[in-house]
Formats: C-alpha cells, structure tokens, sequence
C-alpha cells in the first residue's frame, strides 16, 4: 500500500521583461548598467515576492535573436501606493557571444574617420580611492585604444589636455584576475555640467602604457566576458611642466664704415698702334 506520493514543487515561471533598443550602443549600454551595479531598483503599481525569478529580453534591430540577463527579487516593500522592488542580476555572455558579436559589428559600421576602433559605451564606476568623499568617476565609452570618462561630486578636479587619469582594474569575488594599471592620458575636456543635481565634466583621451596583460584585460572588458571589473581611481596627475624655450640673444652688428664715395674712373686712351700707314 502506497502511504504517500511525493510530488515535485510547482516552479513559477518566470516573469519576461521585454525592452526594445533604436541602436545597438543603447542596448549595450544598458546591459552594461545593469550588470556593473548588479542590482537595480523597480518601481511598479505591484509588487513580486522574494526570490521571483525574472528575465529582462533586451532586443534590438541588429540582433538576430535577444539578449536575456537572468534577475532575482531580492528585496520588497510597499512606499504609499507604489510597490519597490529590489532586483539582482546574472549573466552568462557563453550563450550569448554570437549576439554581442553583431552589436559590435553595427558598432564597427557605425565608426566614422578619423577613429579607427570602435568605442564601447559602457556605464562603470569607479571607487574614488585617491580623491575626497562626493567624487565619483565613470567610464562611459571605452575602446582598445582611448576611453571617455565622466567626472561628478561638489567638487570638481582640475584636468587639462596632458594631465593622467590612472585606474586600477580588478576582479571582483574569488578567483579575481589580478590588479592593473591603466592610464588616461587626457586629450579634451567639456563644459562643466549639471547631472543628478551634481556638477559633471566629461574627459576623453588615449591610453597609455598598454602591454599585453591590459591588452587583453580590454578585450575581455569590451567583449563582456568580464562584465563586473572593478574600477578604482588612484589618481590625477596634473600636465608635465614645459620648459620654456631660450633664445639665442642676436650677434649686435656692427654699423656700416662710412666711405667716400669714388670719382667715377676716367676712360683709358685707346692704343694706336698700327695706325701709321706702311710706305712703299
């Protein structure tokens, strides 16, 4: 006689949220947000229990098939009328390298001259290890060879075209790749700006120092396959001083001797010989 008959939990499914892209540099930068914070807020009219298990479906022209970041309800409280949720995501790029490979494509056709290489938007922010509280630093675009970067906080470093933004690179957990040094070598800066109520000024440049170790601690960057680096700013260093260049004092030059000018040269008289007729 049967007692008992196990029978398996109900699994929920999923809950599928679908977000549509123009471009594929909005998509990635958006896969790059949600993956550098790790979690993220949600605001809705309901709320989800803890531990539903949601997909966010990021979709876009370019790709063939979407790109889908795991998430879990991590945290859920009601604030007046609205429902805030607490989401952590996953993401694996193994299943998805064929659909990071087209969004770089479209990236690639969408460069123009003179760059050669085309930069990543991306959204990673930096510990401000080196500076005062209030400051933070974020990556806003990166490639293989420059980045753009973003400055925000009350106050503002001073940076000018030659100064050195330096960056430590780092894993993140067990097994963390080793630290790196990556320099900033700053070509422009803009106007200084308003964002999230903080003054910001955005920075670009070259990057500096690359050996084979950055080299490919970039590709994995820009490739996803290390979707969560740890970022810290060690420091900004202001531009080398220029010597200034020394003039050879000019050689004085002597004035001009005063010479009295010269009669003009009388016209020799011309010889005569053989004028006198020969007698015969």
């Amino acid at each position: 006689m049967i007692d008992r008959i196990l029978v398996p939990p109900l699994v929920a499914p999923a809950v599928r949220l679908h977000a549509w892209y123009r471009s594929a540099s909005s998509l990635l930068r958006e896969l790059s947000r949600a993956l550098n914070k790790g979690r993220t807020i949600l605001r809705a009219d309901s709320g989800l229990p803890v531990g539903t298990h949601l997909v966010l479906v990021m979709s876009a022209d370019c790709l063939s098939a979407p790109i889908e970041v795991q998430g879990t309800v991590t945290a859920w409280s009601v604030r007046g009328k609205r429902h805030v949720m607490t989401l952590r995501y996953d993401f694996d790029p193994g299943p998805h390298r064929a659909r990071l490979a087209e969004a770089m494509a479209e990236l690639r056709r969408e460069t123009r001259r003179p760059r050669r290489t085309p930069r990543v938007p991306l959204e990673l922010t930096a510990e401000p290890a080196a500076l005062p509280g209030g400051m933070s630093v974020s990556v806003v675009e990166l490639s293989r060879g420059g980045a753009r970067l973003r400055l925000s906080g009350a106050r503002l470093p001073e940076v000018a075209p030659g100064s050195r933004i330096v960056l430590g690179i780092a894993g993140r957990g067990a097994g963390a790749r080793a630290a790196l040094r990556l320099t900033l070598e700053v070509r422009w800066t803009g106007p200084k700006r308003r964002r999230g109520g903080r003054p910001a000024r955005e920075v670009g440049g070259r990057l500096v120092g690359l050996n084979a170790a950055l080299r490919k601690r970039l590709r994995a960057i820009l490739t996803f396959e290390e979707a969560r680096p740890r970022l810290t700013l060690r420091a900004i260093e202001p531009p080398p001083a220029t010597k200034p260049t020394r003039r050879r004092p000019r050689k004085a030059v002597a004035p001009p001797r005063k010479t009295r000018p010269r009669s003009p040269a009388r016209p020799r008289p011309r010889s005569r010989r053989g004028s006198r007729s020969r007698s015969r």
